[in-house]
């Protein structure tokens, strides 16, 4: 009888211990830095400053075939504030990743899985110092084509804080060297509980669909030739009642060329000005470019990319904004060194930018290699 108990219990214990021996433990340490000098003087006073500052934020997790747990955190701090720690968020999320499949679920890094969303529709302050997506996002991808959709949820109603969330599309079809592309979100800014502010629900949404071509990687050295007309639309609501709904429409024009370490990235808008319904709080209600209010803005970035392999990435660039006849300048330094456990066990040449190499500017032999390599895929 003793014997038929023990077998019972080998058969009910050893479809779990099966999955555990096949967990993976897996661990991220990722270091930002950025310096970040923005003057405006010429257009809005108000929008000038500098945010320089450093954030860290290591996270563990468990892996099961698809299905991956992480757990961590963002410790950020602001070089010059008196305070040791600025700001501790919380990284938390359940994930399932295939070759054509991507969800998440919880709280992860927004430019992880939103990098095609430009500054016109999320700005540099957001990036840096709210760095978190709080909610879902899914992306379905083939081999020319993608489309993602994506729930971030901003704020929870509390007497401070008003209910506030994000709803987001966005794709790509490519043919050949040709592409159609749509991105865009909806914008949710409700009020505290109870009522205080203007008391009013603020909506707005930013669309944009358009078409374009891309030659890059077609030549030695050419890691960026790409080009695209887009239509944008957008909404912007204030439900009281009295103010107009306004939907501003516009063009927009987007180069990004890179050759071997030199870049720029140029945007240009024409169209009517946005953000230009009144709110008790812009920061929160319109978290796009406020240099879009206006008819005309061209924002143009020369970068030089300092380092860039698996284990660090830093870039410096000069970025010039010209609204309307009025000119303001932005100088950008930003670094990022990833320690993840994965990139360990590669043997030296595995994939790009092995953790062994350091690519500094003027590295002439590793990027001969780096270029054979590429051929060689």
């Amino acid at each position: 009888m003793r014997h038929k108990l023990y077998l019972f219990l080998l058969i009910c214990v050893l479809p779990v211990c099966a999955p555990v021996q096949a967990q993976h433990f897996e661990w991220s340490a990722d270091a930002k830095g950025f310096f970040d000098n923005g003057e405006y003087a010429n257009i809005d006073n108000s929008l000038s400053k500098t945010m320089y500052g450093f954030r860290f934020s290591p996270q563990v997790g468990l892996s099961y075939k698809d299905f991956s747990l992480f757990v961590g955190t963002h410790l950020q701090t602001s070089f010059g504030s008196p305070k040791y720690l600025d700001k501790v968020s919380f990284i938390g999320y359940f994930q399932y990743k295939t070759e054509h499949h991507l969800f998440r679920f919880g709280a992860f890094e927004r430019e992880e899985v939103l990098p095609n969303y430009t500054n016109f529709f999320i700005r540099d302050t957001f990036q840096y110092f709210r760095p978190n997506m709080t909610g879902l996002f899914y992306k379905l991808s083939g081999k020319n084509n993608f489309i993602s959709l994506w729930l971030d949820w901003t704020g929870a109603q509390s007497a401070v804080t008003r209910e506030a969330f994000f709803a987001g599309l966005s794709g790509e079809q490519r043919y050949k060297w040709f592409f159609a592309q749509i991105l865009g979100y909806y914008y949710h800014y409700a009020n505290t509980k109870p009522r205080s502010g203007d008391e009013v629900v603020h909506d707005n949404g930013l669309g944009q669909a358009g078409i374009g071509i891309d030659f890059s990687q077609y030549a030695k050295r050419l890691y960026a030739a790409r080009f695209s007309a887009n239509f944008m639309m957008g909404y912007e609501c204030k439900r009281d009642h009295i103010t107009p709904v306004k939907m501003p429409v516009g063009l927009v024009l987007d180069l990004h060329l890179r050759y071997w370490r030199f870049g720029t990235r140029t945007l240009y808008y024409y169209g009517q000005e946005r953000f230009t319904v009144p709110t008790d709080n812009y920061s929160l209600t319109y978290w796009g470019n406020p240099l879009l209010r206006a008819k005309s803005y061209l924002q143009s970035q020369w970068y030089c990319v300092l380092f860039e392999n698996d284990f660090v990435n830093a870039y410096a660039a000069a970025v010039f904004h010209v609204q309307g006849n009025k000119f303001g300048s932005q100088y950008v330094l930003r670094l990022n060194v990833n320690l993840n456990g994965s990139i360990y066990g590669k043997k030296e040449g595995q994939e790009r930018g092995s953790r062994y190499r350091f690519n500094f500017i003027g590295a002439e032999k590793q990027d001969r290699e780096l270029d054979d390599f590429i051929k060689k895929k």
